[in-house]
């Protein structure tokens, strides 16, 4: 397939903001100068007052959060924040399990399983599916189609 070339910009062609961006540039520069000198209020005390104001709240936050959190301690006994872990450590084991299975299951491949062609398999764009597992699992997902029978497979690789 050619390439197109570019043509050369034509100054018949040339919008009235492209021609004269750097005039209205200059123009706007010194309108906001002349604006500043006359207005009254002061910017700098105003953006203080502002950083300030989102500093303030920003450790008002952090307040809340860990009184929460020292709450929620304190309501929870010992033995449901071990219950808590052991759950998470089982769900962790689960999807290590998964995982291995998975690269298992979905091998590297360079011919279509289902039609033993020795054409190649031509990459095609992922599901959703597979960016959730490519994501969780942390694995590295290819999908592909056969040329001849257009079977879509599934290759997953550990990441590097």
């Amino acid at each position: 397939m050619k390439r197109k070339r570019k043509k050369p910009n034509n100054s018949e062609n040339m919008s009235f903001l492209k021609e004269y961006s750097f005039e209205l540039t200059v123009f706007s520069m010194v309108i906001f100068g002349v604006f500043l000198l006359v207005e009254n209020m002061e910017i700098s005390k105003t953006i203080f007052k502002l950083i300030k104001i989102m500093l303030f709240s920003f450790a008002d936050f952090i307040k809340i959060i860990r009184d929460l959190l020292i709450n929620t301690l304190n309501i929870l006994e010992l033995s449901d924040i071990v219950g808590v872990i052991l759950i998470l450590f089982a769900f962790y084991l689960i999807l290590i399990r998964i995982r291995l299975r998975l690269l298992i299951i979905y091998p590297k491949i360079y011919e279509c399983t289902h039609c033993d062609s020795s054409s190649k398999l031509k990459r095609i764009q992922k599901k959703f599916k597979h960016r959730i597992i490519h994501f969780v699992f942390r694995l590295r997902v290819y999908y592909y189609q056969c040329q001849d029978c257009y079977k879509k497979q599934l290759i997953i690789l550990t990441k590097k």
